[in-house]
């Protein structure tokens, strides 16, 4: 019995090193060799750290930071968006905005939120003093300010804080209907002015989607054109116990996110959750608080700086994703959980990758910065284990396409090995 015992021992470490020496040969070539990368592997399930390549390691995660602010979301907020705080006086319908990144946002249909504040009250009275932060977060890139992927933050995004022009000859329609009178057909180096909401469409183009700079002015203007009424903004707070209007499921929002990227829903998801405590709207205070009681037991804390990875600030660790992935694995649904994710081959930022003719493997999250490729989520073996698994790559001189290739054939090796 001894021997037999002695015997499987004897093979069970002869493939235990074999997997690893696969790994090892492949992240040790000479295509990984001018680069920074880190790799670490987990078993949820025996609550073993099966491979770890630089794990410790503090790296730029690009939007990986995205399962950060999807764990801190999912703590602190329930199933519906908080679209906006409300009280009546009077006949006035008082507001406070909560960052609800889903009004009036192209891909969320449902006027819900809109109806309301058309049917209540003779006038809007809008509280214009709960977000004091700045619209951009350190270590942003300052010439994305005319990009579609980073329009500013604020406590009541409209149109995900963008005008949507378009131009048939030389009409020209916006919406917000405000800024119509601030756009010409113009050529520009620039669609919009750096310090002023000015903009530009070319002759050559029928439409364009820029970034505004969000103001008292703007907010009131849109929003009185929008619901057809008065709009008076003010800096005194709201009375003591406002209620909370809801829009649209928690979920969809975390869906949208975490499969195409989207940055504006992740910065605006920590104001939300922010919007749920004392005090102002503030991503910072929400990060601390976070870091603070969700994430204390992480083996190394991160610098965490925004909710969508656009900063070069942040810097995380491989195992640090895994300890969150982790946390989301054990305190919900894996049902719920792979139908937030990218799926390999299927949907959003990777479904033209880890394809699989049987059935998905993968439900991961990417991360793209210049010289930067990062991806951390799931992944279902041939034997039947679901890992977990944080793969960075910075300071790379190469093509992130690719990166992206021998990424892939990486976790190919871990899905058919283990």
């Amino acid at each position: 019995m001894r021997v037999f015992i002695l015997i499987i021992s004897i093979f069970s470490s002869a493939h235990l090193f074999a997997q690893k020496e696969l790994i090892d040969t492949h992240l040790n070539s000479d295509f990984y060799a001018t680069q920074f990368t880190g790799f670490y592997l987990y078993d949820p399930a025996t609550k073993t750290e099966i491979y770890n390549y630089n794990g410790n390691k503090y790296f730029i995660p690009a939007s990986n930071t995205k399962i950060f602010t999807l764990y801190t979301a999912m703590k602190m907020l329930n199933d519906s968006i908080p679209a906006f705080k409300y009280q009546f006086v009077g006949d006035e319908l008082h507001i406070e905005g909560t960052g609800d990144p889903t009004f009036l946002h192209p891909k969320y249909k449902n006027n819900k939120a809109v109806d309301f504040l058309k049917n209540n009250g003779t006038k809007i009275v809008f509280h214009w003093n709960n977000f004091d932060e700045e619209s951009f977060l350190p270590g942003w890139t300052w010439d994305d300010f005319r990009k579609d992927y980073s329009p500013e933050r604020s406590q009541f995004p409209i149109n995900e804080n963008m005008v949507s022009i378009s131009k048939i000859g030389t009409a020209i329609k916006t919406f917000p209907i405000y800024f119509e009178g601030l756009t010409e057909i113009k050529e520009a180096l620039e669609p919009r002015d750096f310090y002023d909401n000015k903009f530009y469409i070319s002759q050559k183009k029928r439409s364009e989607k820029v970034p505004f700079i969000v103001n008292e002015t703007v907010i009131e203007k849109s929003l009185s054109e929008i619901l057809g009424k008065s709009v008076d903004m003010v800096k005194t707070p709201m009375l003591q116990n406002p209620k909370v209007f809801y829009s649209f499921k928690t979920d969809d929002v975390y869906k949208e996110m975490m499969e195409n990227s989207d940055n504006f829903l992740a910065e605006h998801l920590l104001l939300l959750a922010s919007s749920t405590m004392q005090g102002k709207l503030s991503s910072t205070q929400v990060i601390n608080y976070s870091k603070q009681n969700f994430l204390k037991d992480l083996k190394q804390q991160p610098e965490w700086i925004d909710g969508s990875g656009l900063s070069r600030y942040n810097l995380f660790t491989p195992q640090n994703f895994v300890q969150v992935l982790d946390k989301l694995y054990n305190e919900f649904s894996t049902e719920r959980l792979f139908a937030i994710f990218p799926i390999g081959g299927k949907t959003g930022t990777i479904k033209n990758r880890y394809k699989d003719v049987a059935a998905p493997y993968l439900y991961a999250k990417t991360g793209t910065l210049n010289n930067n490729v990062t991806l951390s989520g799931y992944l279902k073996t041939r034997s039947g284990r679901t890992l977990i698994f944080s793969l960075l790559n910075n300071n790379s001189t190469k093509d992130l396409s690719l990166i992206r290739n021998e990424n892939e054939k990486l976790l190919r090796i871990v899905r058919d090995n283990y």
